[in-house]
C-alpha cells in the first residue's frame, strides 16, 4: 500500500503542473474517475467562449423609429431619449414648417389672381413704355399656357402657349381666352421680367408710373430687374414661403440622419455588450516537498495557485 502511494505521489510530483488549469477547454482529472461522462456539460463547458451576436433586431427597431433598438439593448435613458426626441422633434417641426408654406403658398397666389391680368400685361407690353426693355415682351423665353373657349377654341385648340398673342393681342378681349394659373404662371409672374406688365400697379388710375428698377449685383455684372410694389410684395411672400420648405427639407435630413446613427449605434451596442470579457487566466501547480528527516523523504505537500 505504502508502494502504492509513494507511486501516486510520484506521478503527480512529475505530471501536476497545469494539470489543474481551470481554462474551461480543459477538463480536471476528477472526469477520469467517473463511470460515464455527460457530455451536454462537458459540451456547455468547451462553448462557453462561443459568442453568438444578432445585431439585426435592434438596428431594425432603430430603422423605423430611433431609440427602439437603443430601448432593446437596454441602453441608458438619455440615448433612448435623445434619440426619439430627435425623431418627435424632427418629425413635429417638419409638418408645421411644411404647413407654414402651405398656407403662404395659398395667400400669395390669392394675391397673385387679385392683382395679375392677362389682359393688362399684353396692353402694358405691347403699349407703354415698360415694353421697351429688352426682357419685357410677348413672345420670350418663358410662356405662360393659355386656355380657349368658344369659336377660338374650335379653330386653334384648347390649349395654346402665351407666345400666340403676339399677333393676336385681340384675342384678349374676346372673353375666350383664360391664363391657366397652374404651379409654372405662379413661379413665371415673380421671376421674369417677361410677365412684369400683368401687374395691375404698373400705372396708377391716372396713368402715372409705378413700376421702378432694381439692380442687383450678381458677380461678375449688376442686373436690371423690372418690378412693382405688388410684384415685391408677392416675391417676398414666395421666398418666405420657400423658407419654411427650406426648413422643413433640413428637418427631414434630420430625421434621416438620425435613423442611421440610431441604427449604427444599436449594433455598436449590441456587439459591445455581448463581447466576451477576458477572464484571467489561473494555474495551479501540486508538488512534494523533501524532508531528510522523514523516513519516505516527504515531509508534506506544496500547492501553487497562479493568477
Amino acid at each position: 500500500m505504502r508502494i502504492i502511494l509513494i507511486f501516486i505521489l510520484a506521478v503527480q510530483f512529475i505530471s501536476a503542473s497545469d494539470l489543474y488549469n481551470l481554462d474551461n477547454r480543459f477538463h480536471s482529472s476528477y472526469y477520469f474517475f467517473q463511470d460515464s461522462l455527460d457530455n451536454d456539460n462537458i459540451n456547455q463547458n468547451l462553448t462557453d467562449d462561443t459568442l453568438t451576436v444578432y445585431p439585426a433586431r435592434p438596428m431594425l427597431y432603430s430603422l423605423i423609429f430611433p431609440g427602439l433598438g437603443q430601448w432593446h439593448n437596454k441602453s441608458p435613458l438619455w440615448k433612448i431619449g435623445l434619440f426619439s426626441g430627435i425623431e418627435v422633434v424632427s418629425i413635429l417641426s417638419g409638418m408645421q414648417w411644411i404647413k407654414k408654406a402651405d398656407d403662404i403658398r395659398v395667400n400669395y397666389e390669392l394675391f397673385a389672381d387679385d392683382n395679375w391680368n392677362l389682359e393688362t400685361w399684353v396692353y402694358n407690353t405691347l403699349s407703354t413704355t415698360i415694353g421697351n426693355y429688352a426682357d419685357v415682351h410677348i413672345n420670350g423665353t418663358h410662356k405662360l399656357t393659355l386656355k380657349l373657349s368658344g369659336s377660338l377654341a374650335e379653330q386653334f385648340g384648347t390649349f395654346v402657349t402665351s407666345d400666340s398673342l403676339e399677333d393676336n393681342a385681340h384675342w384678349v378681349y374676346s372673353g375666350e381666352v383664360k391664363v391657366l394659373r397652374d404651379r409654372d404662371f405662379y413661379e413665371n409672374i415673380g421671376k421674369y421680367d417677361q410677365f412684369v406688365g400683368g401687374w395691375t400697379d404698373c400705372y396708377d388710375q391716372s396713368n402715372n408710373q409705378q413700376w421702378f428698377e432694381v439692380y442687383k449685383d450678381v458677380g461678375d455684372s449688376v442686373e436690371t430687374i423690372i418690378t412693382t410694389p405688388s410684384k415685391e410684395d408677392y416675391v417676398s411672400k414666395r421666398a418666405e414661403s420657400n423658407d419654411y420648405l427650406n426648413m422643413a427639407k433640413f428637418a427631414i435630413s434630420a430625421m434621416m440622419f438620425n435613423h442611421v446613427v440610431s441604427a449604427m449605434d444599436a449594433v455598436w451596442s449590441t456587439q459591445n455588450s455581448n463581447r466576451p470579457k477576458k477572464s484571467k487566466e489561473v494555474k495551479t501547480d501540486v508538488g512534494l516537498l523533501y524532508d531528510k528527516y522523514s523516513k519516505y523523504g516527504v515531509g508534506g505537500f506544496s500547492i501553487s495557485l497562479y493568477w
